[in-house]
């Protein structure tokens, strides 16, 4: 995947009391939309997998937080998912690890859902906390390949937003 060089094409500020920056990174072969805070980024084009979506949201930095925490929270949220087996037969996590890239703290962990209907999709998700802020990041498609691809490819450009200096 390539990624233009000019990713950050949008940095503006919101009016108003508790101004927050909006950051939007435009990627070749992806198209981009907006919702509810959650910038999504789906395959347009034959350089990602047909069917892959990744998207980022801001949240409330908390460098405090540790793996462990990290871990626990995404097995509640299995769990809870997988006492709906109308809507999912089984969630699998896997690779839960943790890495730094350029100072930016990386949560990681690979995500398996088996639904109902008989498909299956595969997740990286992810919490990326810089000196100033904390993005999560997922990272979805129909093979757990495409997936891992998908995230790295983006990884280099959100670990640049997680970076900005915020007040």
């Amino acid at each position: 995947m390539r990624l233009l060089a000019a990713a950050v094409v949008a940095f503006a500020l919101v009016h108003g009391a508790a101004a927050q920056e909006k950051v939007v990174l435009a990627i070749e072969g992806w198209d981009h939309s907006e919702r509810d805070g959650v910038s999504y980024f789906r395959c347009a084009s034959a350089i990602c997998a047909k069917g892959s979506v990744v998207s980022y949201k801001r949240q409330t930095h908390r460098p405090s937080l540790t793996l462990a925490d990290f871990e626990r929270h995404h097995r509640g949220l299995a769990d809870n998912n997988k006492k709906n087996p109308a809507r999912i037969r089984d969630v699998r996590l896997e690779r839960i690890e943790e890495r730094t890239v350029e100072g930016v703290r990386v949560f990681s962990l690979r995500r398996a859902v088996d639904w109902a209907d008989g498909t299956s999709t595969f997740s990286v998700d992810a919490l990326l906390t810089g000196p100033t802020t904390s993005y999560t990041v997922i990272s979805d498609s129909p093979r757990m390949e495409w997936t891992v691809n998908n995230f790295e490819g983006f990884l280099p450009r959100l670990v640049d937003i997680a970076l900005l200096q915020r007040p």
